[in-house]
């Protein structure tokens, strides 16, 4: 669906590509999360989907970016609009109307969709993401789950077949992030959306992953794999696979329910310690110690090599139709 073929991007003015040797192939259906540290180019990377790479920002695209099989060099975004959504992690900056109903109406007005056809749209994607209560409603009173929401469903409703993402949940708490996440899976799984997404808080959306590209640095070529090979060599990665890269899990641990299961021998071992122990012989300290309660000054506590701080105790409205 999304195939970048050798693709580097160089800006007017830097002395080095942003983006290098990019090749590679988002499949019809699946979502592909975008990884790297700062400053390696993965907006860089999204937005040549788009075409705002480089109709809109300049600069100079080498190699070719194709989508459903159109050429992002000879399609400016406009005429990619039917077929690529985009939404960025500032869902304010991307409204243009007042009201739920007429900013998911929108974009089918501005492609000149009939009145009969933006009418069912609307009504599904009300349904689809959730938001038929708050249809009249002013954007400006929603919560920043609900504004993400809003945003995606306006890219949706002109029926694109790639919906491309930067940071959708960055902005949100942990909440509102599972909210944008479930609608997320769902246009993936029940709707076959393909999806390329760049998101910080790995932890949030690694699990959802059907391959992730890593960006290792700037200029330096991507990596293609499944979750768990790329989070044994990305230099960015969740919490708990940092905890299975020092446990030397294999394979990484990509949630905390895995790493539970993975640490159910540790915890009968640890949990042994206390119950065997002598009074008076500091099995309490000890075992406070290997559960990262007490942090003691002057020794450090050895529980199989693994460092206790490791081993956690038991985030003017516009009528654009006529409703009937």
């Amino acid at each position: 669906m999304i195939r970048f073929e050798d693709v580097s991007v160089t800006y007017d003015g830097a002395a080095e590509p942003t983006v290098r040797g990019v090749d590679f192939e988002v499949p019809e259906g699946e979502l592909v999360l975008l990884v790297g540290p700062s400053g390696t180019g993965k907006s860089t990377v999204l937005n040549s989907v788009c075409g705002l790479v480089p109709h809109f920002t300049g600069g100079t695209l080498r190699g070719r970016v194709t989508v459903a099989g159109r050429d992002t060099r000879t399609h400016k975004p406009r005429e990619l609009a039917d077929v690529v959504g985009t939404v960025g992690q500032d869902p304010l900056s991307h409204f243009v109307t007042d009201t739920v109903e007429d900013e998911l109406a929108y974009g089918m007005e501005s492609l000149g969709l009939a009145p009969d056809v933006m009418r069912r749209r609307v009504e599904e994607t009300l349904d689809l993401l959730g938001l038929t209560d708050l249809r009249d409603r002013p954007i400006s009173t929603l919560s920043g789950g609900q504004q993400q929401r809003v945003a995606i469903g306006s890219v949706l409703t002109p029926h694109p077949k790639v919906l491309v993402l930067d940071e959708p949940t960055s902005a949100l708490d942990p909440a509102a992030a599972e909210e944008v996440l479930a609608v997320i899976q769902r246009l993936v799984h029940d709707l076959g959306t393909t999806v390329l997404m760049a998101e910080h808080r790995l932890e949030r959306v690694i699990q959802y992953a059907d391959q992730v590209a890593l960006l290792p640095g700037p200029g330096t070529p991507p990596v293609l794999g499944s979750p768990a090979e790329i989070m044994a060599v990305s230099p960015v990665y969740p919490p708990v696979v940092g905890l299975g890269r020092l446990a030397g899990w294999s394979p990484l641990p990509l949630t905390v329910r895995d790493a539970r299961r993975r640490a159910g021998d540790l915890r009968q071992r640890l949990n042994a310690g206390p119950d065997t122990a002598a009074q008076g012989r500091g099995a309490a300290s000890v075992s406070g110690s290997a559960a990262g309660r007490d942090q003691p000054q002057t020794a450090r506590t050895r529980q199989q090599s693994t460092p206790p701080e490791l081993l956690g105790a038991a985030p003017t409205r516009r009528r654009w139709f006529t409703r009937t």
